[in-house]
């Protein structure tokens, strides 16, 4: 560090999340002296755009600048990147590193895609990444995973850890709204973006899902390992259906031990959860993140995942954390981050046992139900619950079927669906959505 007394901060970006960085640490100033021992003083900003920074009224304008080699210099010991991107991003942090500065960062989209590397650059240089913000804003996932539970072999994370879909997902549960509709509904109040696209597909819950596993699990994951299916296809009627037998619709990002225990499934997709259980009271556009642990059981981490102050907080936290002079050392001593492990031992979904919802569009006439049951004992599928609704016109030739299977692997059941698809009983594709019993 660069002085006894005080610890200089560069920061990338002052947005959203930038600017609540600055508040923070200004309006803070004295209580963070206290719990440090040190004062910690924002002493640069690199902007793109200088001149709308400077007019912000959110730092002094004399901080900032567009000159990332200001962020090398000897009084600077600690980057904050809230900037976001990739490139961009991982040039300045790599320059940062090599510098031997310390890196806090909420990039979840970097790290996902470049974090083994950037975590050897910085233990190469006598520096270290901190990293609480990428996961889950200002729930400490992060924390809880490397530090609080370390005792514990990870059996499994349930993670809803994007905020745009919950949002979606409850809206369309609660109020029965459109997929449509509550998208529209979450662009207005601004938890998604002009491009919903990251959000919406999954691919955002997948990048913080790759973190989190390479510390829970040991082992080095990328955002590619994390087998991705967003909620942009949901259709209201499975919902409701789901709904009747007692469950919520989340979207789930999951990294599971194999029954062997050598090699992990990894997806982010829509499940069922039942509505009592914690998962399922996830509601609105908070995150939560369930690990399931040998020793510990089932614990749960939940609260605001994104967002101003809750991402600023957490960024600030590592900040602290670094300034005190822990968090160097443990990033040093301990060996959880993934450039010391191998790649994760990926296992294909078609092994997945789990429960699962099946819908059918069936012609209503006597035996073709007969015929269902039978093509689906044929692949060892078992039944535990069936569900049909009448006609809902005197004309309509065919009938919603929903089933609920006992556990199968998910491989025979894709095989039964392909077969079930061929018979002239069944109309269309058959739905099917996991039913999610771990972790909640």
């Amino acid at each position: 560090m660069s002085g006894a007394d005080a610890v200089g901060v560069g920061m990338i970006g002052l947005g959203t999340v930038g600017g609540g960085v600055a508040q923070l640490l200004r309006e803070h100033a004295e209580l963070y002296a206290k719990r440090c021992g040190r004062r910690v003083e924002l002493r640069a900003v690199v902007v793109r755009n200088t001149e709308k920074a400077r007019s912000s009224g959110l730092i002094d304008a004399a901080l900032v600048g567009n000159d990332s080699t200001r962020l090398q210099q000897d009084d600077i010991d600690v980057v904050v990147e809230v900037a976001g991107g990739v490139d961009s991003a991982y040039a300045l942090v790599a320059d940062a590193l090599r510098a031997g500065k310390h890196v806090v960062t909420a990039n979840k989209a970097l790290l996902a895609a470049h974090g083994p590397e950037l975590f050897g650059l910085a233990r190469e240089h006598g520096a270290s990444v901190a990293f609480e913000a990428s996961c889950g804003g200002g729930i400490p996932c992060v924390t809880g995973l490397t530090f609080g539970l370390m005792s514990n072999a990870v059996r499994g994370l349930y993670g809803i850890l994007n905020g745009t879909c919950n949002y979606i997902l409850t809206e369309m549960t609660q109020k029965g709204r459109t997929y449509a509709e509550a998208l529209a509904d979450a662009k207005a109040k601004g938890y998604a973006e002009a491009d919903e696209t990251l959000d919406v597909s999954g691919a955002d819950a997948a990048q913080k899902l790759a973190v989190l596993a390479s510390l829970a699990f040991g082992v080095s994951v990328v955002g590619d390992d994390v087998s991705c299916e967003g909620i942009d296809n949901l259709d209201l009627a499975d919902v409701r259906f789901g709904a009747e037998l007692g469950y919520d619709i989340k979207l789930i990002a999951a990294a599971e031990c194999s029954a062997e225990g050598d090699g992990l499934f990894l997806s982010t997709r829509p499940c069922f959860v039942s509505a009592d259980t914690q998962l399922g009271q996830v509601h609105g556009a908070d995150n939560a993140l369930s690990v399931v642990g040998d020793a510990v059981g089932h614990v749960m981490l939940y609260g605001p995942g994104a967002g101003r102050g809750p991402t600023a907080s957490a960024v600030v936290s590592d900040v602290l954390n670094v300034a005190a002079g822990w968090y160097p050392q443990a990033f040093a001593a301990m060996g959880l981050t993934p450039d010391l492990h191998a790649p994760a031992d990926k296992r294909d979904s078609a092994d997945t046992v789990s429960r699962f919802y099946l819908r059918l569009e069936v012609k209503d006439v006597p035996g073709n139900f007969g015929r269902i049951t039978t093509t689906l004992g044929e692949h060892g599928i078992s039944l535990s619950a069936v569900m049909q609704h009448e006609r809902k016109h005197a004309g309509d030739a065919f009938v919603p079927v929903v089933v609920t299977t006992h556990a199968c692997r998910q491989g025979d059941l894709r095989a039964a669906s392909a077969e079930l698809k061929r018979l002239d009983a069944v109309a269309g594709t058959p739905v099917v959505i996991r039913v999610l019993d771990a972790g909640g």
